[in-house]
């Protein structure tokens, strides 16, 4: 088996494990193609059953490398987040391989897989998505949010870069900066979620316990320091919170806010989650999902 052949057929094996789903699944979204390009994409678009018919916020749950959208939907829990708060959840796919075609991949610019050595445009399939969904439910365009797991988090940070116009905040989860370059960051709200003890993505960067991305990602501080520097930020103060997690606020002089939500000792998941990994190696009482919808509600693109 070739070298990049084994390569994938391992990291399938892992996130595989990652995102064992969860027996009760909660209500699921619609899956609905879409043709980008004459390539042919998907994405799971979920309504609440009693949401308003006028326009609705969305946010975009973007799964991680080699995962796809049925499996963060099941895990994530943020259908009942929407259905409790009123919004719409959509899980966009990625692109797979030949030999995996549902192991996905997100081009967040380093990283990941073949969506990277492909150059795949996901930047423009994110765009032309949200104009898909309006056909199936109004949305409100000010309200889009955008957040992920690992590579999911890092496709986020490259929306803010790339699609700021669309983007009206974002929360990374467990995935770093990929591009060098954020103009866009200047204008994006950001919270970012992290483990102290992930050993996909390190906290202090690097390839990771097993090397499995096959690249060496951007550090969290770096990560920040890149977003704060963009938003003018000067300062920064701490707190514990009540659930455990250790909040950084940056002092960004009236700028989009950039906070950081650190788990002591958490893993590469996502908090709150409803896989048995999740449960088996985050025992905490902090839900990304809630926490996601709590910091992004309070912005739009008029504000």
């Amino acid at each position: 088996m070739r070298p990049t052949l084994l390569k994938t057929f391992l990291l399938g094996l892992f996130f595989a494990s990652l995102h064992v789903l969860h027996a009760g699944a909660a209500e699921e979204g619609t899956l609905y193609d879409l043709n980008v390009n004459g390539n042919e994409r998907s994405y799971k678009l979920f309504i609440p059953t009693n949401a308003p018919s006028g326009k609705l916020p969305l946010m975009i749950v973007m799964h991680g490398g080699l995962g796809n959208a049925d499996e963060t939907e099941s895990t994530t829990g943020m259908n009942r987040v929407a259905a409790s708060n009123g919004f719409m959840v959509v899980y966009p796919n990625g692109t797979g391989g030949r030999l995996m075609k549902n192991r996905r991949t997100w081009n967040a610019g380093k990283c990941c897989g073949p969506a990277v050595e492909q150059q795949v445009d996901d930047v423009g399939f994110i765009d032309q998505m949200l104009g898909d969904i309006e056909h199936h439910h109004p949305l409100d365009r000010s309200r889009v949010y955008a957040t992920g797991i690992s590579n999911g988090a890092m496709m986020a940070y490259r929306l803010a870069c790339e699609l700021p116009q669309d983007i009206a905040a974002i929360i990374p989860v467990s995935g770093t900066l990929a591009v060098n370059s954020c103009p866009g960051a200047k204008t994006i709200p950001v919270l970012h979620i992290h483990g102290s003890k992930d050993s996909n993505v390190p906290y202090a960067g690097g390839m990771g316990e097993h090397a499995i991305a096959g690249v060496a990602h951007r550090s969290v501080p770096d990560t920040l320091q890149m977003i704060a520097n963009a938003h003018g930020c000067n300062s920064e103060s701490e707190q514990t919170l009540s659930d455990g997690s250790e909040l950084t606020s940056w002092n960004c002089a009236g700028k989009p806010p950039l906070e950081l939500r650190l788990i002591p000792g958490g893993e590469h998941v996502w908090p709150g989650g409803d896989s048995r990994r999740n449960r088996k190696l985050y025992s905490g009482h902090f839900s990304a999902s809630q926490a996601a919808w709590d910091f992004a509600k309070q912005f739009s693109k008029n504000n």
